[in-house]
């Protein structure tokens, strides 16, 4: 919600905003702890709504933006508004696994100048129900992403790092809530920490491969660069494989 008064108190470093408005947010959402300046930002082409940022932010030098990410695949762009001091943006990014074109057509949950205060922007959040029309958006949007059975991709990166394609906010929850990975911004996939040692790595991999089964979800490995097998692991082809049953 734009205002026309800056708080009277001087903002929040980025971070420490950023994290105090999560804790008030209903849901789950986790802040990063990181940084970005937004002229360097491989991620702001995933905004699905502005709002009210002029395209000339991106010409701010020291402007930074950081990160919301609940553990059902959305996120939150969260930096301060340009020339208005007192005042931060909280702008709706595109649903983990998903592109524009995945959202043509679909009202635009809409992006947000808010107060300083973490409290009182967590209180306009909620007023203008962001989050509700973000949440029911993004499952049309997920949806039209879907294969219609139930298909995770598994890639691998040049370093032999997993890289998940999930279209699915209960498969979402599962890989972020409770197999440790993280929503890459400026993708959309799910990823494992960075420095993890590459048998914890596969492990890590193993384990919510196969809960994902478990909820019926057909796994689909595209090993172009084969990973690290976790001990105890049958040896598997490096050609395209799938696992689990298709629906």
């Amino acid at each position: 919600m734009t205002t026309n008064a800056p708080d009277v108190n001087p903002p929040l470093p980025l971070t420490a905003y950023a994290a105090s408005l999560a804790e008030r947010l209903p849901g789950r959402w986790q802040p990063d702890p990181a940084t970005t300046p937004l002229a360097e930002d491989p991620a702001s082409h995933r905004i699905w709504d502005s709002g009210p940022m002029a395209y000339t932010a991106y010409e701010t030098a020291d402007l930074r933006r950081t990160i919301l990410t609940s553990f059902d695949g959305r996120q939150l762009y969260v930096m301060p508004r340009p020339y208005r001091p007192g005042q931060f943006l909280v702008l709706p990014m595109l649903p983990a696994a998903t592109g524009h074109e995945h959202v043509r057509g679909f009202p635009a949950p809409r992006g947000l100048a808010v107060r300083a205060d973490p409290a009182r922007a967590a209180d306009a959040v909620r007023r203008r129900h962001l989050l509700l029309d973000y949440r029911v958006t993004a499952l049309a949007a997920w949806r039209r992403a879907s294969t219609g059975r139930l298909r995770v991709d598994v890639r691998f990166d040049a370093e032999a790092r997993p890289r998940i394609y999930a279209p699915y906010a209960r498969a979402l929850i599962e890989l972020l809530a409770h197999g440790g990975f993280l929503l890459d911004p400026a993708t959309g996939e799910c990823h494992l920490p960075e420095g993890l040692p590459p048998q914890q790595a596969a492990g890590l991999l193993a384990a919510s491969t196969a809960r994902l089964q478990s909820l019926g979800f057909t796994v689909v490995f595209r090993a172009t660069h084969p990973p690290v097998r976790a001990a105890g692991d049958p040896v598997q082809p490096a050609a395209d494989q799938s696992r689990g049953r298709h629906l």
